[in-house]
């Protein structure tokens, strides 16, 4: 039987942290389902707690300042406006 794309995400985060286009790219999804890819974290986040595990999120950062950002989806910086910004990452623990 296969596994829904739900399971084969969480299979993927219990091995390694990974981003959301990471994610994506080891699933063989098109780029434009990363988004899709944050409601379906909100949804395994329930599931996994109450299997007793977490879903972490190593907050995005900016790579000129430093600025950690405390939402998933990041943009450009409010500290030093630059768009380099390194993505959110995730793994379940």
């Amino acid at each position: 039987m296969e596994k829904t794309l739900l399971e084969e995400i969480i299979d993927l985060l219990e091995k390694e942290v990974l981003t959301t286009k990471e994610i994506c790219y080891k699933l063989g999804l098109e780029p434009e389902r990363e988004k899709d890819i944050y409601s379906i974290l909100d949804r395994i986040a329930k599931i996994v707690r109450r299997k007793g595990k977490r879903l972490m999120m190593i907050p995005p950062r900016c790579k000129n300042c430093g600025f950690e950002f405390s939402k998933p989806k990041a943009t450009r910086c409010p500290k030093c406006k630059s768009e380099r910004v390194e993505p959110a990452r995730f793994t379940i623990r």
